[in-house]
C-alpha cells in the first residue's frame, strides 16, 4: 500500500516571513515523503530585511514529492507599508485576493518597500533570493554530504503558476525595475498586473510576458507590445487586447477605471486571462548554444528560447477543470488492487509489498451523471515520472488542458514504487473504469507516461496489448523485452510513438543528435510488432534524426519558439503505425506541449473489440 496523500493538511495561515521560516521546518518534515530528504532552512534568507513580507497560505495546500507545483502563487506589490499583520491581512482581502487564492489553492507573498517613500534598486535585488527561495520546490542543497531540501518553498507553495500585482508605487516597481529583470523574476511570471504606474522612457521589458495594464501610460503599453511582438488587436467591453496572431498568449491588455476597483480588476485579469497561462523550467542557457543545431533543423530559421517556457494550461476549481468542465478527483481504494503486490522497489519511500491503492479520474460529467451515450468517451491512461505527483503530472504535460478541449476521459495511477507491476495491474485499472462508467469507450483506450512512467507504458504494452488502440510513451526508451511479449504481437498489432527531445538524457544522444541505443530498439522491436520492416542499419547521413527510411516527415514550431519534428512509418496497408516526435532544445523535463502530441497520435486508433483488429480513421 503506498498510501499517497499530496496535501499539507494546513490551516489557513496569514505570517511574516520570519514567521514562515519558524515554521516551515517542521510543517514540511511531517508531509508524506518528506522524512527521507533533510528539511533546512533557505540560508539565502538569513540576511533578508525584517518586516516587509507578509505570506498567506490558503487552507490545504498541496505539497509532497512535487505536489507543491500544483499551488497557485501571487505576488503583490501594495502601494506602501503596512506595519501590522491586521492591516495587511485587511488590505488582502478588501481586493479579494484571499477569496481568490482560497479557491485555487495556493500562496499570496506580499512584499512592500524597505523604505517609505517607495521601491528601488535594493527591492529589486531583495526580490531575487526571496522569489528563488520560495518558488523553486525540491531544490537540493548539499550540507555535509548529505541532500537536504530547503522548507520554505514547500511551505509557501508555488512554482509556475506565478502571477505579478502592483498598485501605485508597486506598480511603478514593476514596470521600471521588475519588467526588465533577469529571468529568475519576469521569466517565471505567468501574468504582469499594474494598476497605475509611470514608466520611465530609459526603462525595458526584458522578455515577453502576459500583461494586463489598468490605467497605463502609453510608454508602459508600447513596450510590452513590442516585447510581445503584438500583431493583432481586439476591443471588447472597454478592454483593449493587443496580442501575437502565431502566439496568443503573447498579449497585453489595457484599461481605464474611474471607479478605483483595483481589486475587481485584479479578478478580471486573473479569471480572463492570467490563470489559463503557466510557466515550466525546460531548458538550460548552455543548450542554447548554435552547435546544438541538428542538420534537419535547416527547415526553418532557428527560433530564439526561452527559459521558462509560456504556455496554455487547464485550471482547477473547487474539484472542476474550467476548460471541459471535467471532474478531478483523487480515489483511495486500500483493497481493490491488493492482490497484486510488488516485490521490488524503485523508490527509497516504497517497499516491498506495496500495491495500487490511488489514482486519479479525470472525467467529463456527462460521464459522472451518465448522460453520454454508452462507448462515447475515450479514456487515456497516463502514468506520471519518477518522484512526480500524478496531478502535475497531467498539468505540466498538458494533458489536462488536451482532455477538457477534446472531451477524452484520463484515470491516472500513483504508481511509484511499483512500476515492476503495472503491466499487471494498471490494466485492470483500466477495466475497472471501463465497468465503473458505461460511457468509456472499451475500443479507445490509449495510454501514455514520462519517464518512469513511459517503462510503466512499456509494461502495459508489453502484457496486456489487447487492452490499449495505441501508446505513446515520453522520454523513456524500451529497454526490455520478453518471449512473452513476442507471443503477443504475433497475434496483435499496437500503433505506437515515441515522444522525446534533443535533451533528453532518457532517450536520446545529445552529442550525435540522435536516438541512443533504447530509442533505435523501440523503433526496431514496435516496427517488427507492425509490419514494419525494422532497420537493416541506422544511417544518420541519409536520414538524419531518425536513421532510416520513413513515409512522411513534419515540421512544425510550438508556441513560437519550440521546432517540433514528427516522423511517422507505415504499414503494408498504408496505414502510419509508428511514430518518432522529437522536440528542440528541451531536456528531460515535463512540457505543456506534450499533451497535444500525444493526442494527435492516439486519436486515430480503436481496437476493434471482436475481432482484435486495429482500426484507423483520419
Amino acid at each position: 500500500m503506498l498510501n499517497y496523500w499530496n496535501r499539507q493538511d494546513n490551516p489557513a495561515t496569514f505570517e511574516t516571513l520570519e514567521e514562515v521560516r519558524e515554521h516551515a521546518v517542521a510543517a514540511t518534515s511531517a508531509i508524506a515523503n518528506n522524512a527521507r530528504f533533510p528539511q533546512i532552512l533557505n540560508p539565502k534568507l538569513e540576511d533578508f530585511p525584517k518586516g516587509l513580507v507578509y505570506v498567506y497560505r490558503s487552507p490545504n495546500l498541496y505539497g509532497g514529492e512535487t505536489g507543491a507545483r500544483n499551488n497557485t502563487s501571487f505576488i503583490l506589490f501594495p502601494d506602501g507599508r503596512f506595519e501590522t499583520k491586521e492591516a495587511a491581512k485587511a488590505y488582502l482581502e478588501s481586493l479579494g485576493l484571499i477569496r481568490i487564492i482560497d479557491e485555487a489553492i495556493g500562496t499570496i507573498l506580499m512584499i512592500m518597500p524597505e523604505k517609505a517613500e517607495g521601491y528601488g534598486e535594493d527591492d529589486l535585488q531583495h526580490c531575487y533570493p526571496l522569489i528563488n527561495a520560495l518558488f523553486s520546490q525540491k531544490a537540493f542543497v548539499e550540507i555535509d554530504g548529505k541532500r537536504c531540501v530547503p522548507a520554505e518553498a514547500e511551505y509557501c507553495g508555488g512554482y509556475g503558476k506565478t502571477y505579478m500585482f502592483g498598485v501605485g508605487k508597486g506598480a511603478d516597481f514593476m514596470l521600471n525595475y521588475v519588467a526588465g529583470s533577469r529571468d529568475e523574476l519576469i521569466g517565471r511570471v505567468a501574468g504582469f498586473f499594474t494598476y497605475g504606474g509611470k514608466m520611465r522612457d530609459d526603462a525595458r521589458v526584458s522578455q515577453y510576458v502576459p500583461a494586463f495594464l489598468v490605467n497605463p501610460c502609453g510608454v508602459a503599453v508600447q513596450k510590452f507590445r513590442r516585447a510581445n511582438k503584438t500583431n493583432a488587436y481586439s476591443l471588447s467591453e472597454g478592454i483593449s487586447r493587443f496580442y501575437n496572431q502565431a502566439v496568443p498568449l503573447r498579449q497585453v491588455r489595457t484599461a481605464r477605471d474611474e471607479k478605483g476597483d483595483v481589486g475587481g480588476w485584479m479578478e478580471k485579469a486573473f479569471r480572463s486571462m492570467f490563470m489559463f497561462i503557466q510557466r515550466s523550467a525546460n531548458v538550460m542557457t548552455k543548450y542554447l548554444e548554435p552547435r546544438v543545431a541538428g542538420s534537419y533543423q535547416g527547415y526553418v530559421p532557428a527560433p530564439p528560447i526561452t527559459r521558462f517556457a509560456l504556455s496554455p494550461r487547464n485550471p482547477i476549481f473547487n474539484g472542476r477543470t474550467v476548460v471541459g468542465d471535467l471532474q478531478v478527483t483523487l480515489k483511495h481504494d486500500k483493497e481493490r488492487f491488493s492482490d497484486v503486490k510488488s516485490e521490488a522497489n524503485s523508490l527509497p519511500f516504497a517497499e516491498p509489498g506495496d500495491y495500487l491503492d490511488c489514482w486519479y479520474e479525470v472525467l467529463p460529467q456527462e460521464v459522472l451523471n451518465n448522460t453520454a451515450p454508452a462507448r462515447s468517451v475515450p479514456l487515456l491512461l497516463a502514468n506520471h515520472g519518477g518522484g512526480d505527483d500524478h496531478l502535475m503530472f497531467l498539468d505540466e504535460t498538458g494533458i489536462l488542458l488536451t482532455a477538457g478541449q477534446q472531451g477524452f476521459a484520463i484515470v491516472a495511477p500513483m504508481h511509484s514504487g511499483i512500476t515492476v507491476i503495472a503491466g499487471k495491474v494498471l490494466p485492470r485499472l483500466v477495466k475497472y473504469m471501463l465497468d465503473t462508467y458505461p460511457a468509456l469507450d472499451p475500443e479507445r483506450v490509449w495510454v501514455t507516461g514520462y519517464s518512469m512512467g513511459g517503462m510503466a507504458t512499456y509494461n502495459c504494452i508489453g502484457e496486456h496489448p489487447e487492452v490499449f488502440a495505441a501508446a505513446a510513451p515520453m522520454a523513456m526508451p524500451l529497454q526490455q523485452l520478453t518471449e512473452e511479449t513476442k507471443a503477443l504481437y504475433e497475434k496483435l498489432d499496437l500503433p505506437a510513438m515515441l515522444i522525446t527531445s534533443t535533451y533528453d538524457f532518457a532517450a536520446w544522444d545529445a552529442e550525435n543528435n540522435h536516438l541512443n541505443d533504447g530509442g533505435r530498439f523501440f523503433l526496431q522491436t514496435y516496427c517488427g510488432f507492425n509490419g514494419i520492416a525494422p532497420a537493416e542499419d541506422f544511417d544518420y547521413v541519409t536520414y538524419p534524426v531518425i536513421g532510416r527510411p520513413f513515409d512522411s516527415l513534419q515540421i512544425t514550431t510550438i508556441n513560437g519558439e519550440w521546432r517540433n519534428g514528427e516522423w511517422l512509418l507505415k504499414n503494408g496497408k498504408g496505414v502510419p503505425m509508428i511514430g518518432l516526435n522529437v522536440t528542440e532544445y528541451l531536456q528531460h523535463s515535463l512540457w505543456p506541449g506534450y499533451g497535444d502530441i500525444m493526442y494527435n497520435f492516439v486519436k486515430h486508433y480503436r481496437r476493434d473489440q471482436k475481432t482484435g483488429e486495429i482500426i484507423y480513421t483520419e
